[in-house]
């Protein structure tokens, strides 16, 4: 809850509730951030506001620009291609495992991850990306790490994936593309039930690199939301 709601927010607190707004794109990539106004927001002085910024800056959220002030960072195209070249190495190993588990122990994630696309499916009709689909979406791959035993994986690189997750917000805004992401899924999901590996491999590869298909459209459109 915002200070000017009644409640004053620790340092903490307006750290997370900024990097939340940042993610979800109230504070839109180049906007300022007045050092002014968020004093007056939260009720704290410089100094605390000042710390925020410095955290936001480390984990890459915000760019200090000396004599002019304070702004939200540009979506970062390539830090964003090499987080999730990341995840896909990780996950590409993952699913190879995945077809080395027994019958039994495939048609029970083929189980978990048909009724997750199924809540998804739900969401689509609202036609709206909401969180709700997007920690479906992550789950759905969560589900193939915990199938192999490697529940925490995901952990590792959880500090930076707040960039992936800005990006999703921004990329992901029409009825049209989650349909596309359930379908990506399905597909997925019948490589692993078929037992074709390659074809797995490559609709995984599509899956995530998401980037090189729609991330050029969107810079053109909306350059100045861009690095």
């Amino acid at each position: 809850m915002d200070s000017e709601k009644g409640l004053q927010m620790t340092s903490d607190e307006i750290y997370k509730d900024l990097c939340d707004k940042i993610e979800h794109l109230q504070y839109m990539p180049g906007e300022r951030l007045s050092e002014n106004d968020i004093c007056k927001k939260y009720n704290v002085t410089r100094h605390v506001v000042r710390n925020v910024f410095a955290k936001l800056k480390a984990r890459r959220l915000v760019e200090v620009l000396p004599q002019r002030g304070t702004y939200v960072s540009l979506i970062n195209m390539q830090l964003i291609s090499d987080i999730l070249y990341m995840r896909e190495a990780v996950e590409q190993e993952a699913l190879l495992r995945v077809f080395e588990l027994s019958e039994a122990e495939k048609e029970t994630l083929i189980l978990k991850l048909s009724t997750l696309v199924d809540e998804q499916k739900r969401f689509v009709k609202i036609g709206r990306y909401t969180d709700d689909f997007y920690k479906l979406d992550n789950q759905f791959h969560e589900e193939i790490l915990v199938a192999i035993g490697k529940p925490n994986i995901m952990n590792l690189i959880s500090e930076s994936y707040i960039h992936i997750r800005r990006w999703r917000n921004f990329e992901i805004r029409t009825e049209k593309r989650m349909r596309e992401i359930v379908q990506e899924h399905k597909g997925i999901i019948e490589a692993i039930s078929q037992n074709k590996r390659e074809e797995g491999r490559e609709r995984l590869h599509v899956h995530i690199d998401s980037v090189c298909r729609h991330s050029k459209q969107l810079m053109e459109r909306e350059s100045q939301y861009f690095t």
